[in-house]
């Protein structure tokens, strides 16, 4: 079982279910008691939390969605560390995945594919305004609400354009939607998060 289960994090927080795993981080379904409302906890993981790297790495991710106020941009709305747990809380997202509507629906038809095209470019443009780019558009990482309402979600390895001084040995993202730089390791700039996005839609 799930030693964050049942557990409350900053007196505030109750822990309820795990929603989601990553490699950096599980998500939680959690209370704030404090509101009165259900939250998402991005919980790093153990094994990383003692490496300095991958601490920083989180930090970052804090620091970058935690900038962004959008519609289409699932928000953050609290970034803490408590007795040696680094976490942020999100905004509870009730939906599924572009890629699980794809898979139940089938291909997007022109119009429905634009409606969703647009809301994402949108998100896009306000986080390149604030210097910031996801790195890793995909189907995977965009939610649909039940009133098709889009909300990008998982700035996991989104990166401060600003802090982009040198060149990355690594190549971050999916490999079946990063930009050609992307693949060749160099630094991304807004445009490649526009070529993710095409090739999800065209997908």
């Amino acid at each position: 079982m799930d030693k964050y289960l049942g557990t409350f994090l900053d007196d505030r927080y109750e822990i309820l279910e795990v929603i989601g795993t990553g490699g950096m981080a599980v998500v939680y379904k959690a209370m704030c008691h404090r509101l009165n409302r259900c939250v998402a906890v991005k919980i790093l993981r153990d094994e990383l939390a003692q490496d300095e790297e991958f601490r920083q790495r989180f930090q970052t991710e804090a620091q970058a969605v935690a900038m962004l106020s959008h519609p289409n941009i699932v928000s953050v709305y609290d970034v803490s560390h408590s007795e040696g747990v680094e976490y942020i809380v999100m905004e509870l997202i009730e939906g599924v995945t572009l890629m699980q509507y794809m898979k139940k629906k089938g291909a997007l038809g022109w119009k429905e594919a634009l409606h969703f095209a647009v809301q994402i470019s949108k998100a896009l443009e306000h986080a390149h305004e604030k210097g910031i780019i996801h790195r890793d558009i995909k189907p995977q990482n965009i939610m649909i609400l039940k009133d098709g309402t889009i909300k990008v979600a998982d700035f996991g390895i989104a990166a401060l354009e600003s802090a982009q001084e040198k060149k990355s040995d690594q190549t971050v993202g999916s490999v079946h939607y990063i930009a050609p730089e992307q693949a060749r390791g160099e630094q991304p700039d807004p445009r490649s998060d526009i070529y993710s996005l095409g090739v999800g839609m065209y997908e």
